[in-house]
């Protein structure tokens, strides 16, 4: 169960990545073989990802995920695709959840198949998302911790 809810969010990030980065107008085009290796690939290296993860580990990463306003799941990758702020309940969302949840979550996602060629562009964008959302909303509900900049 704790790998279906990881896999499950795992999936929606990376949909929520991919549909950020599509271009808006695009012609249909069937998948190629190689397209379909590709995928076998990802779904094979993930799930080797998650095997090497410990059980506390995981456990703490559902418990993160639980805790993760689906809306939130979705304008958060998109703030770090498209550069667009994150509104003010998904910023107070991130702070409830804090600095641990936010750090790991983003850390799993980039070390995906799919995101892990663009980790070293994109964990620096989460570190200052997190760090936006501290000015705007830490005074609402206590004081998070900033990431060192």
């Amino acid at each position: 169960m704790k790998k279906a809810i990881l896999i499950t969010f795992l999936v929606a990030t990376s949909m929520a990545y991919n549909q950020a980065l599509a271009q808006e107008e695009y012609d249909e085009i069937s998948p190629s073989p190689q397209e379909y290796l590709d995928v076998t690939a990802a779904v094979n290296y993930d799930h080797e990802l998650i095997q090497h993860m410990t059980p506390q580990h995981l456990g703490f990463l559902r418990a993160c995920t639980e805790k993760l306003l689906s809306k939130c799941g979705i304008e958060i990758p998109e703030g770090l695709v498209k550069d667009k702020p994150v509104s003010v309940e998904c910023c107070e969302n991130m702070m409830n959840i804090g600095i641990d949840c936010h750090k790991g979550l983003m850390d799993f996602v980039f070390t995906t198949y799919e995101l892990k060629d663009v980790a070293s562009e994109f964990l620096p964008k989460s570190k200052r998302i997190w760090n936006q959302c501290v000015q705007t909303t830490a005074s609402r509900i206590g004081a998070p911790v900033a990431f060192e900049t």
